[in-house]
């Protein structure tokens, strides 16, 4: 449990400070090492803990532990520095945080205040699930979210940081607390913390938060998806957000320069290219189709088995070609096969006017280390041989 008397509440813009070793264990894949004060947040309340290096003088030089991550420790206050090597009990250190690492979870913890308290306030939702990972901050509401409803929500998250509203961590005594209105996921013992962000958001917390609304910067909000009546929003805050919108103008600029139009013209582009696309996959499928007739009128199946190995062609036209043999001949029964370029598989479709073809699906799965089946009178899938091994392969078991 928190004191709130520690340096990094204290102030948390603390990038360096001097401290003591009060004690120094082995742990998993490294040392924990506690100090007698620290600037390291750790890990706790849906922000990741604090990175960084411990320093320690000798008559040798410098030795640095590299802290990959503070952990919250057993007693009150009580922070653990995972490091990779052990620092003498009592010597003194000199803490550095990693602070680029530091000022992104703050962004990011004060942003998703914001977007919290906003979402609240419109629509009476509750934050029920926080995460602040390294690629974006995932938060969860107990209500639907359509994307014009997170695009309002973006809008007016970055009006407010426009505005440079200031923002508080106020510890208020039981009767204070009692006459606030705060938004607070579970119960709590001892004393509360309340992030204040003025005119837009109450809510009990034991995170780092910038000191006012405009040092977040910016508030992008990536996706939104909805499940069971609820809404997960992924969002970037601060210079994580920037360097998204930057790689988005990068990429939008490459797009536009590829299809010599402006960065306003390229959805429709993209949209004409899709359409040409589609035609275009049209005309070679009927193209595709007339070949297939072409091969189809030539053929004379000699008694009910026809055979056809035909390249290139994927499941669908192994089955128009099956159904045109069928149709068009005297055969009974048609296998259609389709070796494709670069593919250790063979394509195939065997089709039938009125045998069951499952077991002889089955026996040939198992001789041509197949898989796929069917229908009585109609199987599909692939099978790992060469064409002239499913040939004879066929004929022996339908032939």
């Amino acid at each position: 449990m928190e004191t709130f008397d520690e340096l990094y509440y204290r102030e948390p813009y603390t990038r360096e400070f001097d401290a003591s070793v009060v004690s120094c264990e082995p742990a998993d894949e490294g040392f924990a090492i506690e100090l007698d004060q620290t600037a390291f947040y750790p890990t706790g309340g849906g922000q990741p803990g604090d990175r960084g290096t411990l320093s320690v003088g000798t008559d040798e030089g410098q030795v640095v532990a590299h802290v990959r991550e503070a952990v919250p420790g057993e007693g009150a206050g009580e922070v653990i520095h995972l490091s990779d090597i052990s620092l003498p009990v009592g010597a003194s250190v000199h803490g550095c945080l990693d602070w680029t690492w530091r000022r992104d979870n703050m962004d990011a913890h004060t942003g998703e205040h914001i977007v919290s308290g906003i979402v609240h306030a419109l629509f009476g939702y509750n934050n029920v699930g926080f995460h602040m990972g390294e690629r974006c901050i995932e938060v969860d509401f107990d209500g639907v979210l359509t994307s014009d409803d997170a695009l309002d929500v973006e809008r007016r998250a970055n009006a407010a940081i426009r505005e440079d509203v200031s923002v508080e961590a106020l510890l208020p005594s039981p009767a204070e607390l009692a006459e606030m209105d705060y938004r607070s996921k579970k119960d709590h013992d001892g004393q509360i913390r309340v992030v204040r962000i003025a005119g837009v958001d109450s809510c009990a917390c034991c995170g780092t938060h910038v000191s006012s609304t405009g040092q977040v910067g910016l508030i992008k909000i990536l996706r939104v998806t909805t499940k069971k009546k609820r809404t997960r929003l992924e969002l970037l805050c601060g210079r994580r957000a920037l360097e998204a919108c930057e790689a988005a103008m990068a990429a939008l600029r490459d797009t536009s320069n590829f299809l010599t139009v402006g960065d306003e013209e390229v959805p429709e582009a993209v949209r004409r290219l899709s359409t040409e696309r589609d035609d275009l996959k049209h005309q070679l499928k009927q193209a595709g189709r007339k070949q297939i007739d072409q091969y189809v009128a030539t053929l004379a199946p000699e008694g009910s088995l026809a055979v056809c190995c035909l390249p290139e062609l994927d499941v669908e036209d192994l089955r128009y070609l099956c159904e045109q043999v069928l149709e068009r001949t005297d055969a009974t029964v048609c296998a259609g096969i389709s070796p494709v370029e670069d593919c250790p598989r063979l394509a195939y479709v065997i089709a039938s006017t009125d045998a069951d073809l499952r077991p002889a699906c089955k026996e040939l799965n198992r001789r041509l280390d197949g898989r796929g089946g069917g229908k009585a009178q109609l199987v599909q899938g692939s099978w790992a041989s060469s064409s002239d091994a499913a040939l004879t392969a066929i004929r022996d078991v339908l032939g």
